[in-house]
């Protein structure tokens, strides 16, 4: 197995800070400016992150937020802030749909054409509407508890 190459950068403390020197110049390491889109006419200059990215914490409360999709939540999409009793009942609620699953697929061991029964179910249009029902009756629940 051979060695890996030198690194072309290395770190030296110079007055009680550290320093990044490039190797093949000799020089401390300079960061190279990064070239931006120009912003619109009256726009400001800089956006704060906060404004860019949503977050996934409440400014308020510090609880985790839920952020629907129209696929599965018929009033979606929406915020829900999850209150840590909902967070707590959620939690269960994924324990219990991962244990349903993993007896789904050891009985599918056994009886392969069990494998086709999701997708038949998921063709029905009652089918689905009622589990998008269900679905939105438990986020609202969650929703109210907040």
């Amino acid at each position: 197995m051979t060695d890996a190459p030198p690194s072309r950068y290395k770190v030296v403390e110079r007055g009680r800070r550290l320093v990044v020197i490039d190797t093949q110049t000799g020089q401390p390491a300079v960061r190279e400016p990064v070239a931006h889109a120009p912003s619109p006419p009256g726009a400001p200059a800089y956006q704060p992150v906060e404004t860019l990215t949503r977050s996934n914490v409440d400014d308020r409360s510090g609880n985790a937020v839920l952020v629907t999709s129209r696929l599965y939540d018929l009033k979606g999409p929406r915020r829900i802030v999850i209150s840590p009793t909902a967070s707590n009942r959620m939690s269960r609620g994924i324990g219990g749909v991962a244990i349903i699953l993993i007896a789904y697929a050891i009985l599918a061991i056994f009886f392969p054409l069990l494998l086709l029964l999701p997708f038949v179910l998921l063709l029905q249009p009652r089918t689905r509407n009622g589990f998008r029902q269900w679905i939105t009756a438990r986020l609202g629940e969650a929703d109210r508890a907040a």
